[in-house]
């Protein structure tokens, strides 16, 4: 009896690990905006008007934030969902899009890493990236795939820096 259940935790495992991790941890995490029509909606407005839109709807605070576009003239957006009425903190959910003339092209979820779990060496990438920014208004900077793009704020000093690795954001501070 030890002898099926250790073969059926082992078939389990393999499984997992031999396919594609996209699929296979998309069975476990689906994308966000299969369950909440709220995200697509608020990505293709903030693609339409290319400015940030927060949006609040029963337990739920949306900010939909563009990112960038690029070379190619796709956007990239990501929509932050925090979930009100739980102990702090509040659980977040980030969907993260790429827009390309008008049309959804890829869709990933992500749970934001925050300064405290990104890589060591990228750290001084991002403060250089700040200075950068409160000097000319913004700047982005890439660093072993992960791309820096940090933009000043309405009030003077104010750099709001997002870190992506891919389309997924992995850390969005304002320093």
């Amino acid at each position: 009896m030890a002898n099926k259940s250790r073969l059926k935790i082992f078939i389990f495992i393999f499984i997992l690990f031999s396919a594609n991790t996209t699929h296979a941890f998309g069975i476990l995490n689906p994308p966000y905006n299969q369950s909440d029509s709220n995200f697509n909606k608020l990505a293709m407005r903030v693609y339409n008007s290319n400015s940030p839109y927060i949006y609040a709807y029963g337990a739920y605070n949306y900010d939909a934030i563009p990112i960038t576009t690029t070379v190619s003239g796709c956007k990239l957006i990501s929509i932050i969902r925090q979930t009100h009425g739980f102990p702090e903190p509040a659980y977040w959910a980030v969907e993260n899009y790429k827009i390309c003339s008008g049309n959804i092209s890829e869709v990933e979820n992500t749970n934001m890493a925050g300064w405290d779990n990104l890589p060591q060496g990228i750290k001084p990438v991002i403060n250089n990236t700040i200075v950068q920014a409160r000097q000319f208004g913004k700047a982005s900077a890439n660093y072993y795939g992960y791309r820096v793009i940090a933009k000043t704020g309405a009030y003077i000093g104010t750099v709001f820096v997002y870190v992506l690795n891919g389309i997924k954001l992995e850390a969005a501070m304002k320093f």
